[in-house]
């Protein structure tokens, strides 16, 4: 049974202090968690000390590079949990009352999709649904469409959440690209000596980390990145070649493809969204605008452009 204290908030508590304990929890540090709330870091450290010293318990281990949580912050996160819980259901049961076509939409993508794939697409789709405002949140982390982070999400992905509903709209093909002036062979047979952008380990683990892991000499990498954006200027700049996906490859001014695209490395391109808000019309009116666009965007996708 669970007792009355364990699903209270203590006294002199509010939701504000228990989002702000959430926000620092989750992302580890102030200036992070400043930039989710809004606020300043000065601010937000003022915050969290008035509601230690009112609770008169430390919430957080202070360390040279993050907050970790005591035991009292963690019953705190857990309670900040459930209400946040609570409350995106209360908004996801509010929200299905709205049977207006128009309104706005909130899409995430990486940053990748939303620089190289995603300007053009969106600039017509806002063309051609009038009354619909998009609302990009760039994030390389998955958010939560349950949450109510976004409503939409573009993601990359051989096998998105089952508790989404989605539909796939696209193949992602990936390829090595140099920059032009760089003197590379036509064909993948001679790449072995070349220079190379690799990835840091934020990106190892990925595809494109794994190819070059397996096909590419260490001290042959010249430069590591921990995004894709970032070891895409570091091919334009010359630096070595390096494994991108098409659709951006395909896009940069300046780049050249080897060979062509890498047929295992190839990804789904999946556009999800929570099953209680697809009923509403104009998340449906936004989704099917995006899918058709994105589909129409196939050959730039799997490197045909």
């Amino acid at each position: 049974m669970t007792s009355a204290s364990a699903t209270a908030a203590p006294p002199g508590l509010n939701w504000d202090d228990l989002r702000i304990v959430l926000a620092v929890a989750e992302h580890g540090t102030l200036s992070a968690s400043a930039v989710a709330l809004a606020t300043s870091h000065p601010t937000l450290s003022r915050r969290l000390r008035q509601i230690e010293d009112r609770l008169g318990t430390r919430l957080f281990e202070r360390t040279p590079t993050s907050l970790r949580l005591t035991a009292a912050g963690e019953d705190m996160r857990g309670l900040a949990l459930r209400l946040r819980d609570d409350i995106t259901a209360l908004e996801r049961r509010i929200g299905g009352r709205d049977n207006g076509k128009d309104g706005p939409v909130r899409l995430t993508a990486p940053d990748a999709v939303s620089e190289y794939l995603l300007p053009g697409i969106l600039a017509a789709l806002c063309r051609e649904q009038p009354g619909l405002t998009i609302d990009l949140v760039v994030s390389n982390q998955v958010l939560s469409l349950a949450q109510r982070a976004a409503d939409l999400a573009l993601r990359i992905t051989p096998k998105p959440d089952e508790a989404l509903r989605g539909r796939r709209v696209g193949t992602v093909a990936m390829g090595i690209y140099a920059a032009h002036g760089m003197p590379v062979p036509e064909t993948l047979g001679g790449i072995a000596g070349l220079p190379w952008v690799g990835f840091d380990a934020a990106l190892a683990c990925t595809g494109p980390g794994e190819w070059i892991a397996r096909n590419v000499a260490d001290h042959d990498i010249r430069f590591r990145a921990n995004t894709l954006l970032g070891a895409a200027q570091a091919v334009k700049s010359g630096i070595g070649c390096g494994v991108l996906p098409c659709f951006v490859g395909g896009s940069i001014p300046g780049l050249s493809r080897i060979g062509g695209p890498l047929p295992a490395l190839d990804l789904p391109l999946w556009l999800l969204v929570h099953p209680e808000m697809a009923r509403l019309p104009r998340i449906r009116r936004a989704g099917d605008a995006l899918a058709a666009k994105l589909k129409q965007a196939a050959p730039l996708l799997v490197g045909q452009t």
